[in-house]
This record gives structure tokens, sequence and C-alpha cells, in this order.
């Protein structure tokens, strides 16, 4: 399974270094890839997710599936506890991008992919159900966040198109609605985008970052050590020491699929929401560019370490 993460991983960078080519040579602008985003966002991601849940309502899946969101969310409240003293609070607009990195992993970009390379269909699902839990977190306390405010409305939190793709996706699963036939092959031309296009563009963002200044900036490796081994490895003891994978035959499998996604690297959105909230935008595609390269290491290393844990559990 390292491996294959690993090879999966390594075709991600191979996809970004499209996407950084064409931005040096100028054959694409930041605004177009910023236009190309936002139909990942509005349009191929919730394509993903509702092609996730097309399929048969068995009684086992429904328990991996409330053990997934379960953990999902666990994780996020287990992160924003932790990322309340580290890194150490400052009073300037770069700590709540650090902080709203390590909690956001790129699950959708990065993680449904490799999920669906390491468990197929069903690994898809797994990883729409983090997604899921990540939208939530992602546009109420991660709002807050960049906003220092304590509030956040009712539409900003169910009107953003992931969490409408979950709930389309979630109706149709237990309607056990079938989509016909013509709406199912456009769905999957949509959902085949998902690696392709947000990695490429992931690419172009990332091409006007110094590498060398990110690498010299220590609240950037704090940051993504948080991001990419901290907050998974304790994770993966909470879920061990919860004994999650002796709760039912197909547990091992969830919970892996959980921690998988959960080590992803940091999320995109953490380049692009500062710019909206009034961080800085420059500091979290940093931290995003950093925690990619850093990535194709931890991601097999914390898998491979959950796998065996979870084994002899």
């Amino acid at each position: 399974m390292a491996w294959i993460l690993m090879q999966q991983v390594a075709v991600i960078f191979l996809l970004m270094g499209i996407g950084i080519v064409l931005r040096k040579k100028k054959v694409i602008s930041i605004e177009a890839a910023g236009m190309v985003s936002n139909l990942v966002i509005i349009i191929v991601i919730p394509s993903v997710i509702v092609q996730a849940f097309q399929r048969d309502l068995e009684r086992e899946m429904l328990v991996g599936m409330g053990t997934a969101f379960l953990l999902a969310v666990l994780f996020h409240i287990m992160a924003v506890i932790v990322t309340k003293w580290l890194p150490r609070p400052r009073d300037d607009n770069r700590y709540p991008v650090e902080r709203l990195l390590a909690i956001c992993s790129n699950c959708g970009f990065m993680g449904i992919p490799l999920m669906t390379a390491v468990m197929g269909d069903v690994g898809t699902l797994y990883a729409a159900i983090y997604v899921a839990a990540f939208n939530l977190y992602l546009w109420s306390h991660g709002v807050m966040i960049l906003r220092k405010t304590k509030r956040i409305s009712a539409k900003e939190l169910f009107c953003t198109p992931g969490m409408i793709g979950v709930g389309v996706g979630v109706t149709l699963f237990f309607l056990q609605l079938r989509l016909p036939a013509l709406f199912t092959i456009t769905l999957n031309y949509l959902a085949a985008m998902n690696t392709p296009l947000p990695t490429i563009i992931t690419g172009v963002f990332l091409a006007d970052i110094s590498f060398t200044k990110a690498l010299r900036d220590r609240h950037v490796y704090l940051a993504t050590a948080l991001r990419l081994l901290i907050l998974p490895i304790l994770f993966i003891g909470l879920i061990w020491a919860m004994r999650v994978p002796a709760w039912f035959p197909e547990a091992p499998m969830t919970a892996l699929a959980m921690v998988i996604c959960s080590s992803c690297s940091g999320a995109i959105t953490t380049a692009m929401m500062p710019a909206r909230y009034g961080g800085d935008a420059s500091h979290g595609a940093a931290l995003v560019a950093v925690s990619t390269l850093f990535s194709i290491l931890t991601i097999p290393f914390v898998a491979t370490l959950a796998q065996w844990l979870f084994t002899f559990t």
C-alpha cells in the first residue's frame, strides 16, 4: 500500500509540475487558474461526491459510513484543540493561515484520488464523507479563524457547493434513487476531471512561490509538521485508544481511510480563502507548496504506521 500511495503522490507532483510549467510559460494566468478553480469547486467536486453515493444501500456500508463521519469530525475537533496552542498565537495576519493549514487537509484535490487509487470505489465514498466533515469545519470554525470572529451564518455553512453535493448524494443514496444513464455518464465525465484539473491548477498557483524563501521560515515548518505528521499521528493514537479497528469487520479499513485523508498536504483553499477574509494569501500558498513537497514522504509513512497498528488492535 505504501508503494501505491507513493506512486499516486508522485503522479500528483507530475501534474502539478505541468501546471508550474504552464504558468512559467505564461500559457495560463493566475486569473484563468482562479476561474478553473471555481469550476472545480462548484461543479467537479460536487459531481465526485454525488457519484460516490450512487450505490446500493447495505447495512455494513451504513456502519462504515457512520464510523467514517464520526472519525472525520473527531479529527477536526482534536485538531482545533491542539492548534489552539500550536502554533503559538500571534497578532498578525499569518497566524490564522498557519492554523487553518494545520487543520485542513487537501482531502478533495488529493485525498479523493489517493483513496480511489488505494481502495477503489469504497475509498472514493469514504473520502467523500471526509470531505463532508471538512466542509462543515471549513465554512464554520475555519471562516471564524480567518475573520477572527465567533459567528457564522447558516447560509455560508450549508449553501456551499461541497455541502450541496453531499446533500444531493446522501438524499439519493438513502432513497435509493439512481440517476438516468444520460446524467450518470455526464457525472462520470465531470468526476474524471477531479484528479488532473485541480492538481494542474494547484501547480499554477504554486509557480510564483519562492520555495527558498518559504523554507527559511520556521513558522512554515511548524505548520507543515502539524499538518503532515503531528495531527495525523495523534489521530492514529486516538483511533487506537478507542479501539475503533475492533468495532466491526471493516473498521480497520474505515479507520485507515480517514487517517489517509487526514494526512494529505495542506488544502489549496488555504491559499485562496485568506485573500477573501483578510489573511496573508501568499503565506498560505507557501504553506501549501511546502506541505505538498514533503507529503510524498509523510503520507506513505503515516499510512503504513496506521495500517500496522490497526492490524494488531
